[in-house]
């Protein structure tokens, strides 16, 4: 590992310190799907489909990520789906900023992902892929 390198993972652990909604991969990829479209109208199945992730884990990152003041959610009676607004405010707001920035290129995914799962390279359906196309060439 070079210097860069370490230097940029030191950052990141720094911003994910002062983002201690992100807990594993479900979180990063479900805020930086946020990011990208920060109003969304979908349903949680959908949000899964997108992402991803299962539904359950999909729900808990959206009630952890409206509990920091990060998203807000609102319904109404004609439709299922849901209007999520990403609102990420206060202080962390550049570090959020840059958090993201780095977690949507491959890189800085990856570095971001093996900080929060130490020994992993990503998320099981990733490890899972790469295992089907090592057995399939």
């Amino acid at each position: 590992m070079n210097d860069t390198s370490r230097r940029n993972k030191k950052d990141l652990q720094r911003l994910l310190a002062c983002i201690p909604v992100i807990t594993g991969p479900c979180e990063l990829d479900l805020l930086v799907f946020f990011y990208r479209h920060p109003r969304s109208i979908l349903t949680n199945e959908q949000l899964a489909a997108l992402v991803g992730y299962d539904t359950k884990q999909i729900a808990h990152a959206i009630e952890a990520f409206i509990g920091a003041g990060l998203l807000e959610r609102t319904q109404t009676s004609m439709h299922a789906a849901r209007m999520y607004v990403l609102v990420p405010e206060g202080p962390q707001l550049g570090g959020f900023k840059t958090l993201l920035d780095l977690a949507s290129t491959r890189q800085g995914r990856h570095d971001t992902l093996e900080l929060l799962t130490p020994g992993r390279a990503g998320p099981p359906s990733e490890i899972n892929a790469k295992r089907r196309l090592r057995v399939v060439a």
